[in-house]
């Protein structure tokens, strides 16, 4: 039952506000509910800003971002045992950047991707003390994405479940209860992974808060159309809070190419979350084509171009076009 608040006028009536029915944001069937309770359907992008050099903790590049209309943007983040610069004080400012730009921040870290073995040393970060304190200031607004592409193609069901199982225990115990983001393992590519055992993790989750994060890294002819609608139907029959926490034109290396005009349509016909990689304020080494700045622009609005233009902008199901805000988010931007 929601609780009301009074609010008493100078001109002598009473009215009644309508207080946040839950404390975070949650995962609802196959959705993701504000505080208040309206849906959300993610739309924005990726950047890595804990390799920035110019814009850490992003205070000029988030209001660039936000001109495109995004709600989300995914933080690219080490922990301090593996970078000094992710101390606890720098990722409080990055979030509370992102937050001052009315955009919800999903924060991941980067330091086990595709090696199973570091999942539990991701998860040492989140509940050390002074991380925690960071995480509750922030809770209310807040998707916790617990590790970027953990493991490769050789991690079993077992393993992922036993593994994710025990993170997102260790995380609830800590005190932490905004939802909890999965990725995929096979850096992410693996959906079957996530529609085999999303619903155990689920289940095992105390507070029923868990999305799961495909990264569609899938170039042709894998990653055909028929590859991406099929997927995403099955996903959407299981009722799997499903997003897609990447994808880009082609794959890495620049190796083939990707279908992401269906992977829009297709997350828009069935309101699922998507972030594009990556926004452009640092580099692809890998592949500059997937930055979606120029270079004399880097990470600034005017500087969208090409497929980063049409996703954020021009494509009939690009962020400006598609994304929303509900009421709670439009007033993320006022949170001190």
């Amino acid at each position: 039952m929601k609780k009301t608040l009074p609010l008493l006028l100078a001109f002598g009536f009473l009215f009644t506000l309508q207080a946040p029915a839950q404390k975070t944001f949650q995962v609802k069937g196959r959705f993701l509910h504000d505080p208040n309770g309206e849906k959300v359907v993610l739309r924005g992008v990726n950047e890595m800003f804990i390799w920035s050099k110019r814009d850490l903790t992003g205070e000029a590049t988030f209001p660039e971002i936000a001109k495109t209309g995004a709600n989300v943007v995914r933080i690219a983040w080490l922990s301090s045992a593996e970078n000094p610069i992710g101390a606890a004080a720098n990722l409080d400012a990055v979030i509370s950047n992102c937050v001052k730009s009315g955009m919800i921040p999903m924060p991941e870290l980067h330091g086990a991707t595709g090696d199973w073995g570091k999942l539990q040393q991701q998860v040492d970060y989140w509940v050390s003390p002074e991380v925690v304190q960071v995480l509750k200031k922030h809770e209310p607004y807040l998707l916790l994405n617990i590790a970027n592409e953990v493991g490769d193609r050789q991690v079993t069901h077992k393993q992922f479940r036993e593994g994710y199982g025990l993170a997102v225990a260790r995380i609830r115990k800590a005190g932490i209860q905004c939802p909890l983001v999965i990725d995929g393992a096979n850096w992410g590519q693996s959906i079957d992974i996530l529609q085999a055992n999303g619903r155990y993790l689920l289940q095992k989750d105390p507070l029923k808060n868990l999305l799961f994060s495909v990264h569609m890294w899938w170039t042709a002819p894998d990653g055909a159309t028929k590859r991406i609608e099929d997927e995403i139907k099955a996903s959407v029959e299981q009722g799997l809070p499903l997003i897609v926490g990447e994808f880009a034109p082609m794959g890495v290396g620049c190796a083939g190419s990707i279908d992401y005009k269906t992977i829009l349509e297709e997350c828009q016909k069935n309101e699922i979350g998507w972030m594009a990689w990556s926004w452009g304020l640092v580099d692809n080494s890998d592949c500059k084509l997937m930055d979606m700045t120029d270079d004399e622009h880097k990470g600034r609005f005017k500087g969208l171009s090409g497929w980063g233009k049409e996703v954020a902008l021009t494509d009939k199901y690009s962020i400006r076009n598609t994304a929303k805000k509900t009421h709670y988010m439009k007033t993320l931007g006022k949170v001190k």
